[in-house]
């Protein structure tokens, strides 16, 4: 095995003995999601161009834009604006995700 592979299975491991161990593990070092991870890519499904989620089935031969961290990351601010008390949310700061307007009727303002 060459030192890449190597060095990635040493870290594998370390992860495992961790969350066994009761440590906090963040999601880039849980050992369940890095060995999907790294089977998607042996299998040639791109990464994530924002670098937040790893890899997903390309649709069309592209990362599909609903599985990047960009998109969803946009979308908890759009919800954290939604679910504040007595703030009022205008439509432009939805952005991509005007969509909710049909969901949520009469929560935006227009101006």
């Amino acid at each position: 095995m060459n030192a890449a592979i190597n060095g990635t299975l040493e870290y594998l491991r370390a992860c495992q003995t961790a969350r066994a161990g009761g440590y906090p593990v963040a999601y880039t070092t849980d050992p369940a999601w890095l060995v999907h991870v790294a089977l998607n890519r042996r299998a040639g499904w791109p990464d994530d161009p924002g670098g937040f989620r790893g890899s997903a089935r390309p649709i069309d031969g592209r990362f599909p834009r609903k599985a990047g961290g960009t998109y969803y990351q946009g979308l908890r601010t759009a919800a954290h604006r939604i679910n504040t008390p007595r703030r009022i949310v205008r439509l432009p700061e939805l952005g991509e995700h005007r969509w909710l307007t049909r969901r949520l009727p009469d929560r935006f303002t227009e101006d």
